[in-house]
């Protein structure tokens, strides 16, 4: 996964978990790289980006998960 991809969806996740203080800074720095990343592909819609986003979210929360349930090393 690209570091630009691995922020994009660690912005998103913030921006859905975050508490309610926090919502404002989380949703603007999710839209600034969405933004920039909607500029980088060029002929795809936003909701056709926001659509594949959403895809890689699920992978990307299953990784998150299978991380938290590891055992820390002795």
């Amino acid at each position: 996964m690209s570091p630009e991809l691995q922020r994009l969806l660690e912005a998103y996740h913030e921006k859905l978990t975050c508490g309610p203080d926090e919502k404002q800074q989380r949703v603007a720095t999710f839209e600034r790289l969405f933004a920039d990343a909607l500029y980088r592909c060029s002929g795809a819609s936003r909701d056709e980006l926001l659509a594949a986003l959403k895809t890689r979210y699920s992978d990307f929360r299953r990784a998150r998960k299978k991380l938290s349930t590891l055992p820390p090393k002795a």
